[in-house]
């Protein structure tokens, strides 16, 4: 075989390790988009409520997934909470912003007594196996926030309150039992107070659905460049 011949069957032994890498790179970014997208499909938005039994009401709504149908709901944010009607959420005083715009969740741990950050926050459908607190602070080190939604069913130590509270804010309810801002709460809480309802699953982004197929366009192209 001639050098001509040579050098040319080396450089078509290139090529296809080239188009061999980039298929292999497409496929790979492309099952990572269709996991990514699996994972988005998979996250719905939940409303819930309680209803204390002096007439005042938490609302609000977070995302999560779940797997059960709605039963337990794990990976929680975007979360908001609302207390007769009032949102958790930060306040100017005296030319200082107090509270935090963004509210998070931690679970309540019987063994020690505590909020963690170690154990993944699930809510339940079923009030009565809650424990978990929606906050503006990290309660597993704060122990001060703004405002709170806590509901807890501790058999260990004996624990079971719902309670919500916002130190920013005062209404009717808290002027009539004579706080001095907006406190409710159930000792113990009542499972059948608590509401929590799937609303809405959330869409898969646009850009990243026509990311994917773009991807499978190049694919498809490299294929047919070895084909020719």
């Amino acid at each position: 075989m001639d050098d001509y011949h040579v050098m040319s069957a080396f450089a078509t032994i290139i090529q296809c390790n080239e188009v061999q890498k980039m298929n292999v790179l497409v496929k790979t970014v492309v099952a990572a988009a269709l996991i990514s997208a699996s994972a988005a499909a998979g996250a719905s938005t939940f409303d819930f409520s309680y209803s204390f039994a002096d007439g005042q009401q938490v609302t609000g709504d977070f995302t999560g997934v779940t797997a059960d149908g709605g039963q337990s709901v794990t990976s929680i944010s975007n979360i908001q909470v609302q207390l007769n009607g009032i949102a958790f959420a930060p306040v100017a005083v005296g030319g200082q912003t107090l509270g935090n715009a963004t509210l998070q969740a931690n679970t309540w741990n019987p063994a020690t007594g505590a909020f963690v950050d170690s154990t993944p926050v699930t809510i339940y459908a079923n009030g009565a196996l809650n424990n978990f607190v929606i906050s503006d602070v990290d309660a597993a080190t704060n122990t001060s926030p703004d405002y709170e939604f806590a509901y807890l069913n501790d058999l260990t130590n004996s624990l079971f309150q719902v309670v919500a509270a916002n130190f920013l804010q005062t209404d009717s309810f808290s002027q009539a039992e004579g706080n001095s801002t907006q406190l409710a709460v159930d000792s113990p809480g009542t499972a059948a107070s608590w509401k929590l309802t799937e609303a809405t699953p959330v869409p898969i982004p646009a850009s990243l659905a026509l990311f994917a197929s773009g991807l499978g366009f190049l694919g498809f192209r490299s294929r047919s460049r070895r084909a020719a």
